[in-house]
């Protein structure tokens, strides 16, 4: 028994990198609650619009905040789209399948909780927000919007994350972004989004190098208040092979970057091709991943952070000095 232990953390370590684990902080003795109130049941319940409309009511936070309900749209005329949504049996056969897939929404509950106390350790001010599930037809009532993050508030689309291969209807989205629309992937990607709050950037600094150490910041954000995740979920936007891949090949991504000046270009368009998630980044080669550059601007920031261990979290996420970072973190595709 032991060997196989041994064989698979051998596996884990030099054949697939995402297999890593960190250490993080002792969190054991912080506090937090993440309640969940789970809104499908309440929604299913709907039996007019005027049960709708007082729906609303109950849940100004997910009336507002995750179905755009605001004073330019009476109650009334949401209230009447919410009651033909729930009405439809394709969303009900949808809602029953959120309801299968996520019966127990403990494990996650879980996950957000340790992923909240790790943010309290680093941001003692810090307050968990509560957290609502929902369905939303696939964003048919809330504008393709499958999460909602606020400092107060988290509403999760529970049918945009089902999986495909239970699901009867999917998110109308790319391969690589349905890839991610599973369970696994809830939490990381709200780390991601709350990320948002504390990671500073100078707008008037429109380099592509600044858009990457912006993305870095994020990723070592995510790894950070989530020590126990692969980085291919902690990531989101990445998988293992393309983590893999990317690492064996960092010299060749570097020099491209370097030979054609991408660092401090400014113009959208070709950041985009560096930035923006596609199925891989033609102008480098078919094994070389979308958004590359948002990659790349992690390996700069955890680099910055091993030359400077000094450093705190908060430190980094606030710091806008992106030549600085750059600089000090002598990386050179190493």
């Amino acid at each position: 028994m032991q060997r196989l232990i041994y064989i698979f953390l051998i596996f884990c370590v030099f054949i697939f990198p995402a297999c890593d684990r960190r250490e993080g902080p002792d969190v054991s003795g912080i506090s937090v609650s993440a309640p969940v109130e789970r809104l499908e049941p309440e929604m299913m319940a709907l039996r007019s619009a005027s049960d709708a409309e007082a729906f609303l009511a109950r849940h100004p936070g997910f009336a507002r905040g995750f179905l755009g309900m605001d004073t330019t749209q009476p109650a009334a005329v949401l209230a009447g789209q919410l009651y033909q949504m729930v009405s439809n049996e394709g969303f009900r056969k949808l809602s029953m399948e959120a309801s299968q897939a996520f019966g127990d929404f403990a494990q996650v509950q879980k996950q957000f909780e340790d992923a909240f106390r790790h943010i309290k350790y680093y941001y003692p001010d810090f307050k968990a927000p509560k957290i609502q599930t929902a369905v939303s037809g696939l964003g048919t009532l809330s504008k393709g919007q499958d999460l909602f993050v606020s400092d107060s508030l988290v509403v999760v689309s529970l049918d945009f994350y089902i999986g495909e291969d239970k699901a009867s209807y999917v998110p109308d989205v790319p391969f690589y972004v349905l890839r991610r629309y599973r369970k696994e992937f809830i939490v990381p990607s709200v780390v991601l989004l709350m990320s948002q709050k504390y990671n500073r950037t100078n707008p008037a600094d429109q380099s592509l190098l600044t858009e990457m150490v912006y993305y870095g910041k994020a990723f070592e954000f995510a790894r950070a208040v989530q020590p126990g995740l692969p980085d291919s979920l902690a990531t989101v936007i990445f998988t293992g092979r393309q983590l893999k891949d990317t690492q064996e090949n960092r010299d060749m991504v570097w020099a491209h970057f370097i030979e054609n000046k991408l660092l401090y270009e400014t113009s959208h368009f070709k950041k985009v091709k560096y930035i923006g998630e596609r199925p891989y980044t033609a102008e480098i080669g078919e094994k070389c991943p979308g958004a590359v550059g948002r990659w790349l601007g992690w390996e700069i920031v955890k680099k910055y952070r091993r030359e400077n261990p000094e450093v705190s979290l908060p430190q980094l996420m606030k710091d806008t000095r992106t030549q600085h970072i750059f600089e000090e973190s002598h990386y050179k595709g190493q």
